[in-house]
């Protein structure tokens, strides 16, 4: 049988906040990919790219700890360099 969950005003409302605050911060941080993307794209030359791309790939390689979650190896990344 099924089981029935019932939600109060507040617990709804907590919830509501709580994924609209999600949708929010995912939005943010598409606009601030694609802004950077168009930005990097003006100043940069298709050889530069390359050669950044590579860098990238062989620095995130050497560099990523795969054994911990993704939030936590970002900003083990992120305060590395």
């Amino acid at each position: 049988m099924a089981e029935q969950m019932t939600l109060d005003e507040s617990h709804f409302k907590r919830m509501e906040k709580e994924l609209l605050d999600q949708v929010m911060n995912v939005s943010k941080a598409m606009i601030e990919t694609f802004k950077f993307r168009l930005i990097y794209g003006t100043k940069v030359t298709s050889e530069q790219n390359t050669k950044t791309l590579k860098a990238l790939q062989e620095f995130r390689s050497k560099n990523w700890n795969k054994n911990v979650r993704k939030n936590e190896a970002y900003k083990q990344y992120l305060n590395t360099y």
